[in-house]
């Protein structure tokens, strides 16, 4: 299996990106996705600075992946997209409409996990646009995980660690939360590096918001089924960067992978990393904010 690093969701001050991928060259990873998947109007990644870090990767023996918005709703997102896939890089689309951009045969192109390829014939429908290689979403069992990868003989990739995901809105909800609209965007965003938590009535955590997209409350982590995993068949596992301790992470990742940790052990590697709540639900076939604890060993 090989080991990724996916996009960073949220909004960092550029020096902070800048430094963060400098560390990323020295990270054992295979893959690094870089790009925009929540916002254009983030600072940092321009075209310009992307273009440089994967230039930076890519010396160091990553594999560079650029990966589009999840939703593309307007001339100046449409702009950005352009202008980001106009760089000779592999690309992740994580909307379908980024395949009228990109002539996959051409090159690589893959479906990032927001692009809904939950069973067979919507893999086989990829396919047949010239996609190889897909993340599946964040919501699927194992069970469905491994069907789709049996039934198709897609390159799978799954989410294994990280804020999950979960849901994209035209509106921005961290300018709503400082009374502003999104068109009146100050960038908020960047004093919550990891987003914004949002509790219930009972102060109980319920998502993490984050510009125009809702995440996870809890930390999703698979690090106790990275053999499960394999033996699946999937071919990548993901790493959703953090603001503090990815470097860590990935290298707990590795040396589960390789054999050289147990899955208790790594599990507490991780959760002495965390902060808040850790979940693996989906996978399992439960409730995606829960943690099953002991499954996948």
């Amino acid at each position: 299996m090989e080991l990724s690093l996916g996009p960073v969701l949220f909004e960092w001050k550029r020096e902070e990106l800048l430094r963060f991928y400098d560390e990323v060259c020295g990270m054992d990873v295979d893959r690094v996705y870089i790009g925009e998947v929540v916002c254009s109007k983030k600072i940092g990644l321009d075209a310009d600075t992307v273009s440089g870090i994967a230039g930076r990767l890519q010396a160091a023996g990553k594999k560079v992946v650029l990966s589009s918005l999840a939703v593309v709703s307007n001339e100046e997102e449409l702009d950005f997209t352009r202008r980001l896939l106009a760089l000779p890089y592999a690309v992740e689309a994580n909307d379908i409409s980024v395949l009228n951009i990109v002539d996959a045969a051409e090159r690589e192109v893959s479906a990032g996990p927001h692009i809904t390829t939950y069973n067979a014939p919507s893999i086989e429908f990829m396919k047949g646009l010239g996609v190889g290689h897909v993340t599946f979403p964040v919501e699927l069992s194992r069970d469905s995980i491994g069907y789709n990868i049996r039934n198709t003989g897609i390159e799978g990739e799954v989410f294994v660690h990280g804020k999950v995901p979960l849901a994209f809105s035209w509106r921005c909800y961290t300018s709503r939360a400082y009374g502003l609209t999104k068109t009146e965007c100050r960038h908020h965003c960047a004093v919550h590096p990891d987003g914004m938590e949002l509790k219930t009535l009972e102060r109980e955590p319920l998502f993490t918001m984050n510009g125009t997209s809702l995440l996870s409350a809890g930390t999703y982590t698979l690090v106790e089924a990275v053999k499960d995993l394999e033996g699946i068949g999937v071919k990548t596992l993901r790493v959703s960067p953090q603001y503090k301790g990815t470097a860590r992470v990935v290298e707990i990742f590795r040396k589960t992978m390789a054999g050289e940790l147990g899955s208790e052990e790594a599990l507490v590697g991780i959760a002495a990393i965390t902060q808040g709540p850790l979940c693996n639900g989906w996978y399992f076939g439960g409730a995606g904010k829960d943690y099953l604890a002991g499954q996948g060993v």
